[in-house]
């Protein structure tokens, strides 16, 4: 709409020029061919076709690329933004990990590891959350009990919270249940804060007033985006993790997986806020999940990557807003890439620095042909006995822009 507008602009100026550039020689006494020439080359040397040409080549051009690296973009204009993309923000399931959480361990406070486990997964039932579903599908492969809640309440960033039985049980983040009030000993705060060291994920089950332990969930480190954020550090893009888990456990994954920041315990507003950081910096930011994005994330950064689900794989999803992945993006907005690489981004943003290229060389041109063509038209040179370029002169000038920019589009 913006680059429209633009071309409307132009256009409405080049009319403006023609009429007034006719006015003044018409009152300087030119006679009327003479005066209907130079107005109508002075509307053909500022017809913005140069313009228009040297960014619909280079667009098409660059889309036609991504879609031949297997790349959906959900307009060509989204090149230029990737462009100028230096700091990429990764979901931590399912991006950099592999997305497929797993219960490794289960430390229970006086109950059983299958009371913990049932517990936790009594309240998990209804989770959207991969931790959550994690505990509910490990609870049912080993065939523990698992009671129907009368209520359940998900908190994003915190946990969930729901009545089973006469119960109240909440699965959460520690900062959360210390917030509600539960009574958590010092041996599992200790015990904390070793496995957070350890880049463990850990998770909090509460019953009533009491904490009855700490369930531990693991995610492979996935291999192909290690690959791919070592390749993006060659190319000088930054990546960041942005994660509600454990800050120790955060720079624990940060370190191993090479990234070069990254920020836990953030809830939603707190990730929002070290994206207005990155942003206020001059810092082009994008984000990259698999699945569905929280939509005030997708809002706040410069341009949304979508990643496909992992091959021969259950369907995974990002931490942002979690649901099934589909065949197909989930964000009508996001650039979507089929492979489910995060690689692909490399190749997706060389591909939009040529497109960006491309255009400033395009302006460049039509700018120079603007230049040498309106002066003469206009009888810049009359006065000291130069002829009036013809209207056939400004347009043999506009076509030879025009032949330049394609030439230059498509190189």
């Amino acid at each position: 709409m913006k680059k429209n507008r633009t071309s409307l602009y132009l256009s409405i100026l080049s009319v403006l020029l023609a009429s007034g550039i006719g006015y003044y020689w018409h009152s300087a006494g030119l006679d009327d061919i003479t005066v209907i020439n130079a107005a109508a080359a002075v509307f053909i040397a500022g017809l913005p076709l140069p313009y228009m040409l040297g960014k619909l080549l280079p667009y098409t051009r660059g889309a036609r690329q991504a879609k031949k690296n297997d790349i959906t973009l959900a307009s060509d204009s989204q090149l230029a933004e990737i462009g100028n993309i230096d700091t990429l923000i990764l979901a931590r399931h399912g991006v950099i990990t592999e997305g497929h959480p797993y219960v490794s361990n289960l430390y229970p406070a006086g109950i059983s590891q299958n009371a913990l486990l049932s517990l936790a997964a009594s309240a998990e039932k209804q989770a959207t959350h991969p931790l959550g579903r994690a505990i509910y599908e490990t609870a049912s492969q080993r065939g523990l009990q698992i009671l129907e809640a009368n209520t359940f309440t998900e908190i994003p960033g915190c946990g969930v919270e729901a009545i089973v039985g006469r119960n109240s049980i909440r699965v959460g983040t520690l900062p959360w249940l210390k917030r509600e009030g539960i009574d958590i000993s010092a041996e599992l705060i200790t015990k904390n804060d070793q496995l957070a060291q350890k880049g463990h994920s850990t998770v909090f089950v509460a019953n009533g007033k009491y904490c009855r332990g700490i369930i531990t969930i693991d995610d492979a480190l996935s291999e192909d985006t290690l690959k791919a954020i070592r390749k993006l550090k060659r190319q000088h893009i930054h990546t960041v993790m942005l994660t509600r888990e454990n800050k120790r456990t955060a720079e624990t994954i940060g370190k191993k997986a090479d990234i070069d920041a990254a920020h836990g315990q953030l809830t939603v507003e707190g990730k929002l806020r070290e994206i207005q950081l990155l942003k206020a910096r001059g810092t082009g930011v994008a984000f990259v999940g698999r699945g569905q994005t929280n939509p005030e994330i997708a809002k706040a950064v410069d341009a949304l990557i979508e990643l496909a689900p992992a091959p021969k794989t259950m369907p995974v999803t990002n931490e942002m807003d979690i649901a099934d992945s589909p065949a197909e993006p989930h964000n009508s907005h996001a650039i979507y890439l089929h492979s489910g690489l995060l690689w692909d981004f490399a190749a997706l943003q060389e591909i939009g620095k040529q497109t960006l290229s491309r255009i400033q060389t395009n302006k460049l041109i039509s700018l120079i042909t603007f230049l040498l063509i309106l002066p003469p038209a206009a009888g810049a040179f009359y006065t000291f006995g130069f002829p009036f370029l013809p209207a056939w002169g400004s347009l043999a000038g506009q076509g030879l822009a025009l032949i330049l920019v394609t030439i230059n589009s498509l190189r």
